[in-house]
Order: structure tokens, then C-alpha cells, then sequence
């Protein structure tokens, strides 16, 4: 039997950085440390608007990344997405979407990113409640006392 999931919420505050921008963040140090790592959006405007901040979130940082629009793999460690993606190495999920992507389970780990914002709390709650139940005992790091 694989091992479970591993799920990850950051708790970032209203007035810091955007969930997208954290999301590069953590993508970039996975690229950094050799962990591929997929980042799944809301929908294909979402996806798009990823790519072109991966591109230009840090001038001097470059992360090499595709978005994923067939069933073959790439070969490029970040990858993008709205639909379940079909790639070799399934190692790190960082879900942008307001629900959990019924695939998450092909993954060693998922990152939650949650903005303490009214309009994101219910969707937060619901995601940390459904790893629960799956017998996930989700982890939490708050970012807003690492400012």
C-alpha cells in the first residue's frame, strides 16, 4: 500500500503576500531542492495568469516550467494545470483550487495556501475537513508571524 498523502496548509495573512505569489515561492524551492512539483489552478484563464507570473514574480530568479496540455509528460520539473495532470513523477501538488482535486491522492504531498481572507475561510474549511475524513491529519505553518 503507497503512503498517505501528506497535506500542508500555510496560513498567510490578508495584507501578505497573494496566494499565487506564495505558490512560486514554494515552487521555486522545490525546484531548488530536485522535488518536481505540479500547480493546479482554478481553470485555464487561472493557468495562464500562473504562467505568466512564474515568469515574472522574480526578476532575478528563473523557474523552468510548462503547462501541461496533453497526456504526455513533460520533462520540465514544474508543471501547471487545471485538469488531472498525467506525469511521471508525482511528488508535490500546490492547489490553488477552492476544492481538493479528487487526484491528490497520486501525490506525496499537497500545499494548501490559505489567505485569511472572509471569502477564502469556508473553501479553507472544507478542504482541512475532507483530509480529515480521509484520515489525513493535515499540518499547518503559519506565515504571518515570519514576516
Amino acid at each position: 500500500m503507497p503512503p498517505m498523502t501528506q497535506a500542508t496548509f500555510y496560513l498567510l495573512d490578508q495584507n501578505g503576500p497573494e496566494a499565487d505569489h506564495f505558490a512560486c515561492r514554494l515552487a521555486y524551492k522545490a525546484w531548488r531542492g530536485g522535488l518536481p512539483a505540479h500547480i493546479h489552478t482554478r481553470n485555464e484563464h487561472h493557468c495562464h495568469a500562473m504562467d505568466r507570473l512564474l515568469w515574472e514574480w522574480q526578476e532575478d530568479r528563473f523557474l523552468p516550467h510548462v503547462i501541461i496540455h496533453s497526456r504526455h509528460p513533460p520533462e520540465t520539473p514544474v508543471t501547471l494545470g487545471y485538469r488531472e495532470p498525467k506525469l511521471n513523477e508525482c511528488r508535490l501538488l500546490i492547489n490553488l483550487d477552492t476544492k481538493v482535486p479528487a487526484f491528490f491522492k497520486d501525490f506525496d504531498r499537497i500545499c494548501e495556501i490559505v489567505v485569511e481572507h472572509p471569502d477564502q475561510k469556508e473553501s479553507s474549511r472544507a478542504k482541512f475537513k475532507t483530509f480529515r475524513q480521509l484520515g489525513i491529519r493535515p499540518e499547518t505553518h503559519d506565515m504571518k508571524a515570519r514576516r
